[in-house]
């Protein structure tokens, strides 16, 4: 089996975790998982580890600890994982999804947000862009984000940051797809509502699977956007 690489960036419980598993458990054969909180990246490794395990499946997981807004670190990161099994595809799923109405908001959230959920977003691309465009026609490389169906029509006041910066990405994301969507699957997986174990569609393990059916459409057909809702 050739390898597979999946970066998982804004790893964490529920849909990180999930996608990482799901990836995992259907042929990909290295998870990349990054996120700013190192003790918590050890339980995602488990977690990836143990649905591996369960199912008899062979992959290799590693873990890189990484504020995503210290950009320095961020491309020597990127740079590394890399180097740890090539690239197939990306799922950037890096949010805070917290925050103030507008006014009340302070300006450094606001700052901090935009560069986790956009610049971030933007030198991942970078990286990544040319890495993925030199794949092999057998491979289907991939570029997913994940947002909301919501926020970029309609924003809610007191999640103010959250819908800027959640508007913004879309742009970016429609942006790269209309520039880039013939050589690689760029998309937003976008949930519409509070993810859920105890739902029937917005559950992390349904939300991975429909990240891996939108990995898994023909090159030619590819979608830019998977919206979900319960």
């Amino acid at each position: 089996m050739p390898p597979r690489t999946l970066l998982l960036l804004g790893s964490g419980p529920g849909i990180g975790v999930a996608i990482a598993s799901c990836f995992a458990t259907r042929g990909f054969t290295h998870i990349a998982l990054v996120s700013r909180n190192a003790s918590r990246l050890k339980e995602d490794k488990d977690k990836v580890l143990d649905a591996i395990q369960e199912r008899g499946y062979s992959c290799q997981v590693k873990t890189w600890a990484c504020d995503l807004t210290d950009l320095e670190h961020l491309k020597k990161t990127l740079g590394e994982v890399e180097g740890f099994g090539g690239l197939d595809s990306v799922v950037f799923n890096a949010a805070r999804v917290a925050g103030r109405p507008p006014l009340e908001e302070e300006v450094e959230s606001i700052r901090k947000d935009f560069e986790l959920t956009n610049i971030a977003l933007y030198v991942t691309a970078q990286w990544a862009f040319p890495i993925l465009q030199k794949a092999s026609e057998d491979k289907s490389p991939s570029f997913f984000v994940t947002s909301t169906t919501l926020l970029y029509k309609e924003p809610v006041p007191q999640l103010v940051s959250l819908s800027m910066t959640k508007s913004a990405q879309r742009a970016l994301v429609l942006s790269l797809h209309a520039i880039y969507g013939k050589e690689i699957h760029v998309a937003l997986l976008s949930v519409g509502g509070v993810v859920s174990p105890k739902a029937k569609n917005l559950s992390p393990e349904n939300i991975a699977d429909r990240c891996w059916q939108l990995y898994k459409q023909p090159k030619g057909k590819w979608e830019r956007e998977e919206e979900i809702h319960e």
